[in-house]
């Protein structure tokens, strides 16, 4: 069997170093091209712009209260304080439930040694839950009843996420109205005659949830040995903002 002759093979495994070569120096050539044509293309745009923000608030009810009640018992073993504790948190939780006005859920529920002298002495259970609703005379008058069965923790009120939601809505345009104004006086101010809009961005900046707030603790026995009293309590007023952000092109 003859062998297949060589030299075609011979002259293209030579020119693939020169290829390598010239597309090495091409390359970088082509890239600086682009990169001139890009800057080339920014600098022509030589519109001076600027940058600036607005915002509109409003002052809003607190339509939300949450109330953390718990039960806490000490016993010389673990069984039997989580039995006083289940005693006493079962039936409110039945009769909770019952509730359509409410909100409740469970709160922690933990078992802790009582330590003295290095050494442990006894046991400490506690089991919490939480209840939210609307603010109302109603909700103070149930929560002063639970506690005289169970000791009030906390107490915050907030503003409910659909009620933050309507009042940014509202707000939009009151925002978008200010972004204009500022927009039309600064550009008056820096001795153009119009602006036209570039970029623009529209934040809502809803109250943060209040941490809970003490309230005096007040043990079921002391509670028991008098009538049931309503929550003091009055839900006052938090801040919605919304805010519009962007760039203007100064037109002169």
């Amino acid at each position: 069997m003859s062998a297949l002759p060589c030299a075609p093979y011979t002259r293209v495994r030579a020119l693939v170093p020169a290829l390598l070569l010239a597309l090495a120096v091409a390359l970088p050539c082509a890239t600086v091209a682009q990169a001139r044509g890009n800057d080339d293309h920014r600098d022509g745009d030589r519109t001076p712009r600027l940058s600036l923000a607005a915002s509109a608030y409003r002052e809003v009810p607190q339509d939300r209260v949450t109330v953390t009640l718990y039960a806490e018992r000490e016993s010389p073993q673990p069984a039997a304080g989580q039995a006083q504790v289940s005693e006493l948190l079962g039936p409110v939780l039945a009769q909770l439930k019952t509730r359509t006005d409410l909100e409740v859920q469970s709160s922690g529920y933990r078992t802790d040694p009582v330590w003295q002298q290095s050494r442990i002495v006894g046991w400490r259970t506690r089991g919490a839950i939480q209840l939210s609703a609307q603010p109302s005379e109603a909700f103070n008058r149930l929560v002063g009843e639970l506690a005289t069965k169970l000791n009030v923790e906390s107490v915050a009120y907030w503003l409910s996420r659909p009620a933050q939601l309507a009042v940014e809505r509202e707000l939009i345009a009151e925002a978008v109205a200010a972004f204009r104004a500022k927009a039309d006086t600064a550009t008056k101010a820096l001795g153009f005659r119009t602006y036209a809009v570039r970029a623009v961005s529209v934040d809502g900046a809803g109250p943060i949830r209040p941490e809970p707030v003490p309230k005096m603790m007040m043990s079921r026995a002391t509670a028991a040995e008098s009538a049931p009293v309503p929550l003091p309590g009055a839900e006052g007023k938090t801040t919605v903002t919304v805010t519009v952000s962007g760039s203007v092109a100064l037109e002169p």
